[in-house]
C-alpha cells in the first residue's frame, strides 16, 4: 500500500544498534527507508550496520552520546551529509535498572534524566529544521508502559518516561504547523540486551510473572514493533499526532 511506502525517506534511530531500535530499523528498511543507526558503542554500531546491509538496506552508523547537545548536532549533520535529509526520528535510546528511591543518588538521577528524557528534547530540536526543509516529518518517542503503572524501584525511570509522554503531546501541538507529527509508543516487557527475557542473563522470575499475567501470554520481541513503527513513520498516520500508544500485549491490564 502506498500509504506505508518510505522510499526516499531517511530515519534516525537512537539506540539503533541493537534490541528494539534495530528491530524498528529493519521494519522501516523493509519499506525502502534509509536509516542512521545511532549509539555509543562503535563495535555494536558496525555490527548492526553490517546486519542491515546484508538484507539490502541503506544504513549508516553514527557514534554519539545523545544526552550531549554537541554530539546530537553532529549526529544530525552527519546523517544529512551522508543520506541527504531527515524525515523520521525515533527517540529510542535509554537506560534502565531498578533501585529503591531512598538509595538513589543524585548522580544516578541526573544520568537517567539526561539519557532517557533530555536526549529526546535535544534530538527533536536538532531535527526540526531538517524536517521543515523537506516539508514535514515524523517523531516517534519510545517510552514505557511503566508510566501506566507504579513501581517503587523505578521512580527515576518512570519520571523520565512520564516526562517524555507529556513532551510528546506538547511537541505535537508546537510543530503541527510544520506538518510534523509527534507520537509515542509505550512498550511493555520486551526481550532486549537491557531486559533479557530468556537465556543465561534472564532478568529473573519477574519475566515469568509478567508473562503469566499478560493477556497475549508472552513477552515482546523487537520485531513486534515493526508494523506499528511503519504506521507512525508513514503517511498512514498523517492524521495522528500527540498520541500515546501502549504496545504491551495487554501487560498493564493484567498486572
Amino acid at each position: 500500500m502506498k500509504c506505508f511506502d518510505l522510499t526516499g525517506k531517511v530515519a534516525i534511530i537512537t539506540g539503533g544498534n541493537g534490541g528494539l531500535g534495530l528491530g524498528i530499523a529493519k521494519g522501516l528498511a523493509s519499506e525502502g527507508c534509509a536509516v542512521a543507526l545511532v549509539g555509543r558503542n562503535q563495535e555494536k554500531i558496525d555490527k548492526a550496520v553490517a546486519e542491515m546491509k546484508e538484507v539490502g538496506a541503506t544504513a549508516i552508523g553514527v557514534q554519539a552520546d545523545v544526552s550531549k547537545e554537541d554530539d546530537v548536532n553532529r549526529m544530525v549533520a552527519e546523517t544529512v551529509e551522508q543520506l541527504g535529509r531527515v524525515d523520521i526520528l525515533f527517540n529510542n535510546a535509554a537506560i534502565s535498572w531498578g533501585v529503591a528511591p531512598e538509595k538513589l543518588t543524585i548522580e544516578d538521577w541526573d544520568q537517567f534524566i539526561a539519557i532517557d528524557l533530555t536526549s529526546c528534547f535535544l534530538c527533536s530540536k536538532a531535527v526540526h529544521p531538517e524536517m521543515v526543509k523537506v516539508g514535514g516529518g515524523k517523531i516517534i518517542n519510545v517510552g514505557s508502559a511503566i508510566t501506566q503503572k507504579a513501581m517503587g524501584k523505578l521512580v527515576h525511570y518512570a519520571a523520565a518516561k512520564g516526562g517524555m509522554d507529556h513532551m510528546t503531546q506538547s511537541l505535537a501541538l508546537a510543530w503541527g504547523k510544520d506538518n510534523i507529527q509527534v507520537n509515542a509508543i509505550l512498550p511493555g516487557l520486551v526481550h532486549t540486551e537491557m531486559m533479557p527475557c530468556f537465556g543465561e542473563n534472564k532478568i529473573g522470575p519477574v519475566v515469568d510473572y509478567i508473562t503469566k499475567k499478560t493477556p497475549v501470554g508472552r513477552y515482546g520481541m523487537p520485531d513486534d514493533f515493526e508494523g506499528l513503527s511503519l504506521v507512525l513513520s508513514s503517511d498512514a498516520s498523517k492524521f495522528i499526532t500527540g498520541s500515546i500508544i501502549v504496545a504491551d500485549g495487554g501487560m498493564t491490564l493484567g498486572i
